[in-house]
């Protein structure tokens, strides 16, 4: 038993130093993104039918999120659970990393870009993600909680009302249909939505051993 212990603490070291070398080396060696303010809308909405707002399984929000955007891009219904099964890069916890996310769907032929946000103002930040809204690109972000890491997908926003459309595999129960959240956005895509400060707050509580910070993975 004590071996046993011995070897989970080692894992967890290295992978925390694996995780601190990349993080470094992705803050230092990579240029931060070009905001175009002239290709972002007003407006701008990807369909996402709310009988796809299914509920995660616990700690699963990782292979449920990239689910929702093969869905989305495939156009192809798919069982989450399929993903569960599948995906890569898991902690012990069930803790899905980045790059098990980014796996899944470029092995499902999905072209996906990781930029380096950090440099970015809040501001900016939000120009980006509406940027590539704008182009109808998916974008999913990692944050926080309650003290747990959590992916969500952006699959909207409205400037003017300052709103994002997002689906939250977390989001609460529907009481209604098993197995799917409830649905807070009517006929807009998603099952919630945030602000800007909303989304900013819960997108910097986000980062796995002190790296992945302001994660973004753009899909399309």
């Amino acid at each position: 038993m004590e071996k046993e212990k011995t070897m989970k603490f080692r894992i967890k070291n290295i992978i925390f130093f694996v995780l601190i070398i990349i993080g470094i080396l992705f803050v230092f060696f990579k240029k931060p993104p070009i905001i175009d303010e002239h290709k972002i809308l007003p407006f701008a909405l990807i369909e996402y039918s709310s009988e796809f707002n299914y509920r995660q399984t616990i700690n699963d929000c990782g292979p449920f999120n990239t689910a929702a955007v093969f869905r989305t891009l495939k156009g192809e219904e798919i069982d989450s659970q399929i993903f569960v099964e599948e995906i890569k890069w898991r902690l012990p916890n069930k803790y899905t990393l980045p790059w098990g996310l980014e796996k899944q769907l470029k092995e499902n032929d999905i072209s996906i870009k990781i930029p380096n946000l950090k440099a970015l103002s809040d501001t900016n930040k939000i120009l980006f993600l509406q940027q590539q809204l704008s182009q109808k690109k998916p974008v999913i972000i990692l944050g926080g909680i309650d003290n747990f890491e959590h992916y969500i997908t952006i699959f909207g926003f409205d400037a003017p009302k300052d709103k994002f459309y997002v689906y939250d595999s977390l989001h609460e129960e529907d009481i209604a249909i098993r197995g799917l959240t409830k649905d807070d956005n009517g006929n807009l895509p998603g099952n919630k939505s945030f602000n800007s400060k909303e989304l900013l707050d819960f997108w910097r509580g986000g980062g796995m051993y002190g790296v992945y910070k302001w994660y973004a993975l753009v899909a399309g």
